[in-house]
């Protein structure tokens, strides 16, 4: 990528250059869309949608802004199984990140770049190794921060005094506070842009004026979210909305170790691009005074913004994409931080390398696949009728309601553990038990405290799928408490159905056979002696049966990659 004098127009090859690689970047974010590991929050957090109009606010109460999941619905309908919604979701955040760099290019634009110095931001932006990994994740934050994005565009296209302009800020600027709270950020951010602009011209009056106007549009989404969630309880939802996340806003960080290891991550990993756009940020704010107003409301939203983000106190690697956008806006300043060409030429071979790095990186983190996941989810997908409830404790079929819905992340396996038997967890899988059970990390965790509700009345088919059932062996009397009441058959290890007759509590009975809940003596015999079977659910479509005592790993260091 040839550098040029930062004043003046690029040469045409320099141009096409920066389009080809930015066209291969945008052409490997929707491969990692793809291909990407999922993290345990895209479960959650996309599957919130699969409760609008179905218990939202009425049986369900969430705590967090769900503006989110109102644009999670579209992959939701269009989906025809597990998998194809969340790929869809992935695909549509990709589509939604696309459409944020464009709103990066306009800003760029907005506040005096010229066409290739925007082009070559916008690729800057995508070898940040933190927003390539992050930006298509299904998460709230890439919906808020488009709004944010587009909110901070509408002030500095035109006349950051036009009340028009002000009030459409405003409603982006809610609308990505409806999409996480956290947008409070962006928030904060433009208003104290608006009103340092305002000062630096000694423009008091107008300053208020355009808070004012900001706010007024800010209000407008909000009251609407309320008012179309809670009806005449509309008051119940805002309060909902303001202080429902406190405690896990506040609090929530004490449930992990070592959260700030992931802002040296990304400094780490990013460590040239982040120098360049610090150097870039020092250099406007000397020019602090002189700069034009497009220019000087950008720098303050862009101050404002990354000191909150990388203050947050709870890192995770997502919350970094809030800030990246706006820091890449100034990543070509060093440039004009030299007279000399050969300078400039240093600076431009930094550059080069960072892009250079960025796209090594992204080839080896293709590694980074979700086979394993999506192999999981197919199954347990193929396994369940249409009305048929699973546990998972995070959510990972998109088409399937959960029983009981609860987020164990590190805090909720704390306050399961803390509960005990009178843990909501507890008391739904011990009155109304799921059909299926997904085996992490996370269900491994509280694996002493629901041993009671599973031995003898689940059975592992493979490392990370559990079943009503029981393993027999032939000719022996075994225990089985049904979990849940239906048809049962008796299969062999390779997944088919093994001809024999089965004893229920004295009484020999055809197979398949119906079993009620409650503990049942049985005894099973087959041609074969003292081989193992696998009592479970009539009719499955088995390929195999791998029972194993540990599930395998499918969320290893997501975090780490």
């Amino acid at each position: 990528m040839q550098m040029v004098n930062p004043s003046g127009p690029a040469p045409k090859n320099a141009v096409l250059l920066t389009a080809a690689l930015l066209a291969a970047k945008v052409v490997l974010l929707f491969v990692f869309a793809i291909n990407t590991r999922f993290v345990m929050d895209e479960f959650w957090q996309f599957g919130q949608a699969k409760y609008l109009g179905h218990g939202l606010f009425d049986t369900i109460w969430p705590a967090k802004a769900v503006g989110y999941a109102v644009f999670y619905k579209f992959a939701h309908v269009i989906g025809w199984d597990a998998i194809s919604m969340l790929i869809t979701g992935r695909l549509q955040v990709a589509v939604l990140g696309c459409a944020t760099l464009g709103v990066v290019y306009a800003l760029a634009r907005a506040i005096g770049e010229n066409h290739w110095r925007s082009l070559a931001i916008v690729l800057l932006l995508l070898c940040f190794s933190t927003f390539m990994e992050r930006i298509f994740r299904l998460r709230a934050e890439p919906l808020a921060l488009f709004f944010a994005a587009s909110a901070l565009l509408v002030v500095v296209q035109g006349r950051a005094d036009s009340g028009r302009r002000l009030l459409v800020a405003g409603i982006l600027s809610g609308l990505a506070f409806l999409s996480t709270q956290k947008s409070i950020y962006f928030n904060g951010a433009l208003g104290l842009a608006l009103l340092s602009d305002a000062a630096a011209g000694k423009r008091y009056i107008a300053g208020i004026r355009r808070g004012a106007l900001l706010v007024l549009g800010w209000i407008i989404p909000v009251l609407a979210y309320c008012l179309l969630f809670g009806g005449s309880e509309a008051a119940a939802i805002a309060k909902n909305l303001f202080f429902g996340p406190v405690e896990v806003a506040t609090t929530g960080q004490i449930y992990y170790e070592s959260l700030r290891g992931y802002v040296s991550q990304t400094l780490r990993r990013n460590v040239l691009l982040y120098v360049a756009c610090v150097r870039g940020l020092m250099i406007a704010i000397r020019k602090f005074k002189t700069l034009a107003p497009p220019r000087r409301i950008a720098l303050v939203f862009t101050i404002v913004v990354t000191v909150l983000v990388f203050a947050h106190n709870q890192p995770w690697p997502y919350v970094f994409i809030m800030a990246l956008p706006f820091l890449a806006l100034w990543v070509l300043g060093p440039l004009e931080d030299f007279s000399g060409r050969t300078a400039r030429m240093a600076v431009a071979a930094v550059l080069v390398l960072a892009v250079a790095l960025s796209f090594w990186r992204n080839v080896t983190y293709l590694e980074h696949d979700n086979t394993d996941q999506l192999a999981v989810i197919a199954s347990a997908d193929r396994l369940l009728s249409r009305d048929a409830t699973y546990f998972d404790g995070m959510g990972m079929l998109q088409n399937h309601i959960e029983t009981p819905r609860i987020w164990l992340d590190a805090r909720g396996v704390y306050l399961t553990q803390k509960d005990g038997q009178q843990s909501v967890v507890y008391k739904t899988l011990s009155e109304t038990p799921p059909d299926l059970i997904i085996r992490s990390y996370r269900t491994e965790a509280l694996k002493s405290l629901l041993q009671p509700l599973l031995e003898n009345r689940y059975q592992a088919i493979s490392p990370n799928i559990m079943l009503p059932g029981r393993a027999l062996t032939d000719g022996t009397e075994t225990d089985f408490d049904p979990p849940v009441a239906g048809s049962y058959d008796v299969y062999g290890e390779d997944g088919l159905p093994v001809a024999g007759r089965i004893q229920i509590d004295g009484a020999w009975q055809n197979l398949p056979a119906p079993l009620l809940a409650g503990k049942h003596a049985l005894v099973f015999e087959a041609n074969e002696a003292g081989a193992e079977y696998y009592l479970l659910p009539a009719g499955l479509r088995l390929q195999s049966l791998r029972p194993t005592q540990k599930p395998d790993v499918l969320f290893e260091a997501v975090y780490d990659f």
